[in-house]
């Protein structure tokens, strides 16, 4: 579902590329037309809903013929379209923008899901792109993964810069409780085992082991498990490839954010009929 606030993302992309104007559609005679957009490689579709509002708004009629998360095959029409040929063009690359980064950010969030299995939750960071952080969040949901953090306000997330101003991951962690109480979760990230130790003594919801290597996440787990009853998150330098070795020391959490910073672009392509 479109939220208004996502509705003004959208026009605020669409006014971004249009400018004044499009000059070069205005140049051709203005005629009824009607066209498709196809997917030019196969996946999980995202962003549907996003393309059609963005044609909506020129008067564009649209069609769909997948639903956002489900799978198209290469070649396939995902969407028809019926309007005028200018309004059709103004459009044109805002929306297949939209659909190629939303459909590769879930077709990589839904592979990536399949290599944890069901008792890992698999998460975003928020190494999203810049100004397109709510339609990232979207498409891994789409792809069945945690988005994480939306932003700055939805929970306490004490990293390393944050933790140089207090004397120790326990102490930055008493401070959050303080003024938060239990109505904001409170997650830390550690480095060491010795540090998450530290920490669990606060009791945060989340103790987060950054760049830890597998072999160390595995035994680190295993020993935090024995008194703390929070959740555990895996982060930092995980990748597909390794994804797998991670997930085996059976954390709560595992975010990545290769899976947004080292995402390609899903290609689609939109073509006139004849």
């Amino acid at each position: 579902m479109l939220t208004n606030k996502l509705k003004k993302k959208l026009l605020s992309l669409l006014k971004e590329d249009l400018g004044k104007g499009d000059v070069t559609s205005a140049v051709i005679p203005l005629r009824p037309c009607k066209a498709k957009i196809i997917v030019r490689e196969a996946g999980l579709v995202a962003g549907l809903e996003e393309a059609k509002f963005l044609f909506k708004q020129k008067g564009v009629k649209s069609k769909a013929f997948v639903k956002d998360g489900g799978r198209a095959r290469k070649g396939q029409t995902v969407l028809e379209l019926s309007g005028g040929n200018r309004n059709i063009f103004s459009v044109e690359r805002t929306a297949l923008n939209v659909l190629g980064r939303m459909s590769e950010v879930a077709s990589t969030c839904a592979e990536a899901k399949k290599l944890v299995g069901k008792d890992v939750t698999l998460a975003l960071t928020r190494k999203t792109m810049p100004g397109f952080n709510l339609f990232d969040k979207k498409a891994a949901l789409v792809g069945g993964i945690w988005p994480h953090r939306i932003n700055l306000n939805s929970f306490v997330l004490l990293k390393e810069n944050h933790l140089r101003f207090f004397d120790s991951a326990f102490d930055a962690v008493l401070v959050a409780r303080k003024r938060h109480g239990r109505k904001m979760k409170v997650e830390v990230e550690v480095e060491t085992l010795l540090q998450a130790f530290n920490a669990a003594r606060a009791n945060p919801d989340v103790i987060m082991l950054d760049n830890f290597s597998p072999k160390k996440a595995l035994a680190s787990v295993k020993a935090l498990r024995k008194d703390f009853s929070g959740e555990i998150e895996l982060s930092g330098g995980i990748t597909t490839e390794n994804l797998r070795a991670f997930a085996s020391a059976k954390p709560d959490i595992i975010s990545m954010g290769s899976l947004t910073y080292s995402t390609k672009w899903r290609d689609f392509s939109l073509l006139l009929e004849k």
